[in-house]
């Protein structure tokens, strides 16, 4: 899990531990305040492995380095369930490709109506379109095209920009008068 993808992390993997599974979650964040639920996670998991880019807690780098070391030492790893910003999941299934373990991604961040009508979360999966909302939200990481997703996501990105900086403003110069 990453950042406030993390908060999925302890009902997926609850789910797992009560089925008798060995659980290892990996959570990471760009620092040590941002990290979430890590007492939550502790509580079920069998192993709670961290990460943050700054290096305040735990490993300094992303939760893919610790996920692949795993992979390289432990060939019992069946699963890794990925939730999180979408270039880590991407990179989560990257990571896990060569070693052949089954990875699902959580892409639940990209709805907006839940019944399919707006296709906001419209995702080629496997070369065939699916609807996140009525579909998903996991998929095959394997199978997803990381490529078009974060093409996708990134279409409005100058609209974006120019919508943030317009609200900045009315809030500057309403705080004025």
């Amino acid at each position: 899990g990453g950042g406030t993808g993390i908060a999925a992390m302890p009902h997926i993997a609850k789910g797992h531990h009560k089925a008798g599974n060995y659980v290892i979650a990996v959570i990471g964040a760009r620092n040590k305040d941002l990290l979430l639920f890590e007492n939550e996670l502790k509580s079920f998991c069998d192993e709670v492995l961290i990460s943050t880019d700054d290096g305040s807690y735990g490993h300094k780098g992303f939760v893919t380095e610790l996920l692949k070391e795993r992979l390289e030492s432990d060939k019992k790893v069946q699963e890794v369930v990925a939730v999180g910003p979408v270039p880590m999941m991407q990179a989560v299934a990257e990571v896990t490709r060569p070693f052949g373990v089954a990875t699902t991604v959580s892409l639940n961040s990209l709805m907006v109506d839940g019944i399919g009508m707006c296709g906001a979360c419209r995702v080629t999966v496997g070369g065939e379109t699916k609807f996140t909302c009525v579909d998903g939200p996991e998929f095959d990481g394997h199978k997803v095209d990381f490529a078009e997703l974060r093409q996708r996501l990134s279409a409005f990105r100058s609209q974006e920009k120019d919508s943030i900086e317009h609200h900045q403003h009315r809030c500057t110069c309403h705080d004025q008068h």
